[in-house]
């Protein structure tokens, strides 16, 4: 099984292996080399990757959320 780390900036776990420790004002967090390449960007392409990952976690949380509610009616509906 493969180790994943929590990304502090686009708020998913990764492989580890596409992870850098990042230094921030708190100390040290881990960033996805996907994030640390966009921050690099213009402010139009960070600003269309910030909407491509808002859009990614939304439809993980809207697909979190069906998920939950079709457990929740099997769970009633069993004996």
């Amino acid at each position: 099984m493969t180790e994943t780390v929590f990304c502090y900036c686009c708020r998913v776990h990764h492989d580890k292996n596409v992870m850098r420790l990042f230094p921030t004002r708190q100390g040290y967090r881990w960033r996805c080399l996907r994030s640390i390449e966009a921050a690099t960007r213009t402010r139009r392409e960070r600003d269309e990757f910030g909407k491509q990952q808002s859009d990614i976690n939304r439809e993980e949380a809207r697909r979190s959320a069906e998920n939950g509610h079709h457990l929740r009616q099997a769970l009633r509906i069993s004996p």
